[in-house]
């Protein structure tokens, strides 16, 4: 039976012999296994940074690095317990870090993505998903040399399928997120989740210990938000200035995420105090509103290359 621990990542470092063995190996895989149906499965390099995962995962399990051609394609992994595992991996030159600095001071959560189309694919029968995340050199294909000192795997934790589905945050292509000092829109439909909601691992042997009762405990359990503690501010905000909500749930979410700092603003403070200005010359905002404002945004003026 699993023992809940707080999820903070395994890393493992795979620029040793076995290592790089097992980068050649996926490198490998993939040039023969490639996944072309057209689902959002991830590009060719993505889908080698997965294979990679889940070798390592299997070394470790002392199960055979690669599955046999008849295995299922719904699942990556089977443990003893009769739970299917699939193994989910993104790579990135940033090590993981379980909070990314701002420049407003605030840290932002860590959070795994899901393709939502895979998720809702029932030929795709996975219990638990395992999520790990693959720090990469600059030059990230694999793969890579043996003196790249680059190639990291961290092992994040476990969740059920069940509470991806009901607690995930789903965002159509295009949608805006935040990751620390940097901003991107989706080009997939993606589910978010939060790193803080997995259940940790201290091993990645600790996997063995999973069984159904678990899985259907984990189904059943509720998470904390799947938003950043920034976001659900930026959000009460919002819904504020719509009179959907008040002060007092503006309050309550503050004391909640233990945030006490001004948030900046999705858009650049600069853009407010056009707006503000714009509000002045048409005869409907003081001074002393904008100096209010200047309390809690700042103008940044071009200061050159």
């Amino acid at each position: 039976m699993y023992k809940y621990k707080h999820p903070k990542p395994i890393v493992i470092k795979l620029t040793d012999e076995l290592g790089f063995r097992l980068r050649q190996k996926a490198a490998e895989y993939i040039t023969a296994n490639q996944n072309r149906t057209g689902a959002e499965r991830g590009s060719s390099e993505e889908q080698g940074f997965g294979a990679l995962a889940e070798m390592v995962i299997r070394n470790k399990l002392g199960m055979p690095e690669i599955n046999p051609e008849d295995h299922p394609l719904g699942y990556d992994l089977l443990l003893p317990s009769g739970i299917k595992v699939d193994v989910k991996c993104r790579g990135g030159a940033l090590p993981f870090k379980e909070e990314y600095e701002s420049s407003d001071g605030i840290a932002r959560e860590a959070k795994h993505n899901f393709f939502a189309r895979q998720m809702h694919d029932e030929r795709l029968d996975a219990d638990i998903y395992v999520m790990t995340h693959l720090e990469t050199p600059s030059k990230r294909e694999l793969p890579g040399t043996t003196r790249q000192r680059k190639w990291i795997l961290y092992i994040c934790g476990w969740v059920s399928k069940e509470r991806i589905s009901n607690e995930g945050v789903y965002l159509p292509r295009g949608s805006l997120t935040e990751q620390g000092r940097t901003w991107f829109t989706y080009r997939g439909q993606e589910i978010e989740y939060y790193n803080r909601n997995l259940n940790g691992l201290e091993t990645v042997e600790d996997l063995l210990s999973i069984d159904e009762s678990d899985v259907e405990r984990d189904r059943n359990h509720k998470g904390d938000l799947n938003l950043t503690s920034v976001d659900a501010i930026r959000i009460a905000y919002d819904l504020i200035g719509r009179g959907v909500l008040s002060e007092k749930h503006l309050a309550f979410v503050q004391k909640e995420t233990g945030i006490n700092k001004i948030v900046k603003p999705v858009l650049h403070s600069n853009q407010y105090f056009h707006l503000l200005y714009w509000l002045k010359e048409k005869g409907v905002l003081t001074d002393g509103e904008i100096e209010k404002a200047r309390k809690i945004l700042q103008e940044e003026p071009y200061s050159g290359i």
